[in-house]
C-alpha cells in the first residue's frame, strides 16, 4: 500500500513539471510567463498537537528537508510549488516527546506580491513513515494526515528563498480522538 503511494506521490511530482515544462518554455523577457525552478529546502519545524482531549501538552522542536519545484501557472507572478519534504513532527505529551515522522506532499499556490515577497497557500497529504507510540503504551497514530498550510517567503535573489509557514492538521493524529498536528515552519530553499 505504501509503495503504490509513493509512487502516485512520485508521479505526481515530477510529472507536472514535466507537463509544464513542454508548455512553457522560454524566459519572461521573451513575453512568456517563465521557467520551472527546482529546488533543495530544509528548516525547522515547532511542532504540537491541537485539540481538548489531552493536558499538558508543549511544543517540541523538529526539522524538514526535501525539494521543490517552482512551476509557472495561469499569471505573471503566480506558482505552482509542489513539495515533497521528510518531516520531523510531534509534542511534549508529559511523559516524554511523541516523535513522528512522516513524508509530506504539500501542493502549494505561490504569488509573488512584489519581486522580493511572496505569499503561499495550499493543502498537504502526509504518510506517516515512524513513531514512538509503542512508548507510551501503544499510542496508535494514524497512517496518513491531510493539513493545510498557509504562510509567506522572501525571495533574496534567484537562488535563495526563505519562508515561513503554518500548518494545520484537518484530520487526527489518533482515533477516537480530537488530536490534529500543528506546525511552524521557518527554513529556507536553495534553487538550482
Amino acid at each position: 500500500m505504501k509503495g503504490k503511494f509513493f509512487a502516485i506521490i512520485a508521479m505526481v511530482f515530477f510529472g507536472s513539471a514535466q507537463v509544464y515544462a513542454q508548455v512553457i518554455q522560454g524566459s519572461s523577457s521573451s513575453g512568456s510567463i517563465g521557467e520551472i525552478g527546482f529546488g533543495a529546502k530544509a528548516g525547522l519545524n515547532f511542532t504540537t498537537f491541537l485539540g481538548n482531549d489531552f493536558v499538558d501538552i508543549s511544543p517540541k522542536l523538529g526539522a524538514y528537508v526535501g525539494g521543490m519545484a517552482e512551476i509557472p501557472a495561469f499569471f505573471e507572478n503566480f506558482y505552482f510549488q509542489p513539495e515533497l519534504l521528510l518531516s520531523f513532527q510531534g509534542a511534549d505529551i508529559g511523559a516524554g516527546n511523541l516523535n513522528l515522522s512522516y513524508l509530506n506532499l504539500p501542493l502549494m499556490a505561490k504569488y509573488h506580491i512584489t519581486e522580493g515577497i511572496a505569499a503561499e497557500f495550499g493543502p498537504q497529504i502526509g504518510v506517516r513513515l515512524s513513531d514512538n507510540g509503542d512508548d507510551f503504551g501503544g499510542f496508535e497514530t494514524n497512517s496518513t494526515q491531510i493539513g493545510l498550510n498557509f504562510g509567506g517567503g522572501y525571495r533574496l535573489n534567484d537562488h535563495f528563498y526563505f519562508q515561513l509557514r503554518i500548518g494545520l492538521g484537518l484530520s487526527k493524529v489518533r482515533k477516537n480522538t480530537d488530536l490534529r498536528n500543528g506546525v511552524v515552519s521557518l527554513g529556507g530553499a536553495y534553487f538550482f
